[in-house]
């Protein structure tokens, strides 16, 4: 009895050591999102770029009902896009992460933002190095209002 009752106390101290250590990799994926997206509305590329692989591959469908592909947007690439937005400030921005998994050093999440008036989702990949979550892919499609939705 005494056997079975120590297996079931280790067991139990292992599951919560696994969800506590999800739990901080969610934190921390969460983290490496938000600051990617509200630095991007903020045009504050160098803050942004710390949740950035330089590899980063970024794309989506040009406009609102559009199949079509937009261009890549590299970091560099960002950088300027950033220097001609208008800023977006902060306490107006909705941003909500969802769907974090995990698998080893890889992750996805969805990514719920935009403007006030335009809304988006965007999907992300990141990957692990040296103990630091890094977006190495973004795709995202605006939100389709009723008058682009085709049945």
């Amino acid at each position: 009895m005494k056997k079975v009752f120590t297996l079931i106390i280790v067991l139990i101290f292992t599951v919560a050591s696994q969800a506590q250590s999800k739990t901080a990799e969610d934190v921390a994926i969460n983290k490496t999102i938000t600051n990617y997206i509200e630095n991007f509305f903020e045009n504050n590329y160098d803050k942004m770029n710390e949740s950035l692989h330089p590899r980063l591959a970024k794309r989506g469908f040009n406009s609102l009902g559009s199949n079509k592909l937009s261009d890549d947007f590299p970091p560099e690439k960002l950088k300027e896009l950033m220097s001609t937005k208008q800023k977006f400030e902060v306490e107006r921005q909705s941003n909500i992460v969802e769907n974090i998994t995990i698998y080893g050093n890889m992750a996805s999440a969805c990514l719920r933002t935009g403007y006030p008036r335009t809304r988006w989702v965007e999907y992300i990949h990141l990957l692990k190095q040296e103990g630091t979550w890094k977006i190495i892919n973004v795709f995202w499609e605006f939100e389709k209002n009723k008058a682009y939705e085709t049945n």
